[in-house]
């Protein structure tokens, strides 16, 4: 690439410097002919105010001799210039022996046809500027005068012009092709750092980055994009190696829990009906946990993919009654709503529907028969505060700190902290009855940020739990 951009750059420049150059060639040769012909009709113009007073043949010959000797034509031998007076009867007067002007086929024009002459013409001695006009006395032509200046000098600076141009050429041509390629090599340094980078990440190191420092320009923002790329499949590969090793350390001890009974079951020398039907149902029990387990550790690998969400506007009061009518099928809580917050929400609702239940199963699991449990909602700003608060046991700040994690319970510590006997109650966040998987939380964490939000928690020991979830308010 380097060299194509070299290339190409040096392509352009030779075009623009060539085109510039036969500008300026055209331009100044032009101006140069230009000159040269003002000049031919100003020594024409001086010449014929200084024979004006002649009144015949013999009379502008004597004034032309005159005019030739004395220092008013000292400009025409300065520059070069021929003038020729020639006469009806063929009489030549000239300040030139080489050049002849009467020979050529322009003066005969001159003589025979009465209209002035101004143009360029070959000669043996070279391109020539020639200037004519009829000589009439007493309404009679009697003779022509001619003026030619040489234009060798004006090709001579022409020439030297050219090969200026051409040097110039040559050298910026070689200037361009080494700062090109210098440049070009210093602008595309960032893009070896991706190329080496890129090459050098496997999935064993996805930690590695692009170290660009330079301007915010096209480069700095491949490799922000870069970089911005890299953080994605580092935290995919994250994530699915923590579903994997999440999947295989889980799933090890309800499949091991039906390994044992079925080989227990296998080894008794008469099946007893009654042992094959607990164990039957403790089957049956560990495959609906299996069940769940995938089930919502499925949803957690999709809440980082970005196609979790299909948000629409939906009416966000009518979700919140509804939520607080179901909660009467979960348990016997005393469900309120403490607040409406009025207007839609542009979201997700059956991904905010699950984390909502979830809260809920958690609530129950942590609450007694007949304490409050209330859902709510409130604008504030940018930004919509949904809530599920109850008055049950609370957590220690030790719990609270870590309640979103994958498969951390929290029954058996805050029962501890309490003073409570019942050891094995359910986790905190496992819906009521099915016996503590530790992900509920965790999902309601990941759908809340899958919507660019965030999940606060206020709780204290004796005095129940408030779980709040914080979104931006979309257009609706």
């Amino acid at each position: 690439m380097r060299s194509r951009l070299t290339a190409w750059a040096l392509f352009g420049f030779v075009l623009i410097a060539a085109a510039g150059a036969a500008l300026t060639y055209s331009l100044l040769g032009s101006q140069l002919r230009d000159r040269a012909e003002e000049d031919v009709l100003v020594e024409l113009s001086r010449y014929a105010d200084a024979v004006s007073t002649a009144d015949s043949t013999t009379e502008l010959l004597a004034e032309t001799r005159v005019y030739l000797s004395g220092s008013d034509s000292e400009s025409l031998r300065r520059r070069g210039m021929i003038l020729a007076v020639v006469t009806e009867d063929g009489r030549v007067l000239s300040n030139a022996e080489n050049v002849l002007l009467e020979q050529l086929p322009e003066t005969t024009a001159l003589m025979e046809g009465r209209e002035p002459l101004f143009e360029q013409v070959d000669t043996e001695s070279g391109a020539m500027v020639v200037a004519g006009a009829p000589v009439v006395l007493a309404g009679e032509q009697v003779a022509a005068v001619e003026l030619a200046a040489p234009l060798d000098l004006t090709q001579s600076i022409q020439a030297e012009i050219l090969f200026a141009l051409v040097a110039l050429v040559i050298l910026g041509v070689v200037a361009v092709g080494a700062g090109s390629w210098v440049i070009v090599g210093k602008a595309l340094e960032p893009v070896r750092r991706i190329s080496r980078t890129a090459g050098g990440i496997s999935q064993a190191d996805l930690t590695r980055r692009v170290e660009y420092e330079g301007p915010p320009d096209e480069i700095g923002e491949l490799s922000e994009t870069m970089n911005r790329m890299l953080s994605r499949l580092e935290g995919a590969f994250t994530s699915q190696d923590r579903f994997i090793s999440d999947v295989s350390h889980e799933l090890r001890t309800p499949l091991t829990i039906i390994r044992g009974h079925l080989q227990v079951l296998d080894r008794q020398p008469e099946q007893d009906e009654k042992a094959v039907r607990a164990t039957h149902a403790l089957v049956l029990d560990e495959l609906d946990r299996l069940n769940r387990l995938v089930a919502e550790l499925l949803t957690l690998a999709r809440a980082e993919r970005a196609d979790l969400l299909e948000t629409e506007p939906f009416d966000l009061d009518s979700l919140l009654e509804t939520l607080a009518g179901q909660g009467t099928h979960l348990a016997d809580r005393d469900w309120r709503v403490d607040k409406l917050p009025g207007g839609t929400l542009t979201a997700d609702q059956d991904r905010l529907t699950q984390a909502f239940l979830n809260l809920m199963a958690n609530a129950v699991a942590h609450t007694e028969e007949g304490q409050v449990v209330a859902i709510g909602g409130e604008r504030r700003g940018e930004l919509m505060h949904l809530w599920i608060r109850d008055e049950g046991r609370g957590m220690p700040p030790d719990v609270r700190d870590r309640v979103f994690e994958r498969f951390y319970t929290r029954s058996t510590a805050i029962d501890r902290s309490a003073g409570d006997s019942t050891a094995g109650r359910a986790s905190a966040e496992a819906p009521s009855g099915q016996g503590g998987l530790g992900l509920g939380l965790a999902i309601v964490r990941a759908i809340v940020l899958a919507h660019g939000g965030r999940v606060d928690v206020r709780s204290e020991v004796g005095r129940g739990s408030t779980f709040e979830l914080i979104l931006p308010l979309e257009a609706e």
